[in-house]
């Protein structure tokens, strides 16, 4: 069996030669990359504010029981953690947070 002289082509070769990528083809990649990434995140966005919304109105609608007051709390404190990852509006979110706090 004849020894390769070519390394790049022998498999899983820590020491073969890296193949050359330019700066023309570096940015259309990194485009490329962006782009995929930014799609998901936008339909992230949406499900994650109508989970937000969905979660407010479970909130108003309970009583204000001493029992479920902890849950509540916990619903509310994640509520407040979602709306960090979306963007920043004006919603019933941010007035529902500002309830919170003066109570």
């Amino acid at each position: 069996m004849p020894i390769s002289r070519r390394p790049e082509l022998e498999k899983d070769n820590p020491v073969a030669p890296q193949i050359y990528v330019g700066p023309r083809r570096k940015r259309a990649l990194a485009r490329k990359t962006s782009s995929e990434l930014q799609a998901p995140s936008d339909e992230m966005a949406t499900r994650l504010q109508r989970l937000v919304e969905a979660a407010e109105q479970f909130v108003h609608s309970m009583p204000p029981v001493q029992e479920t007051d902890r849950e509540r709390h916990a619903l509310l404190e994640a509520i407040s953690q979602a709306q960090g990852c979306l963007p920043i509006e004006d919603t019933a979110a941010s007035r529902l947070r500002q309830a919170s706090h003066t109570r």
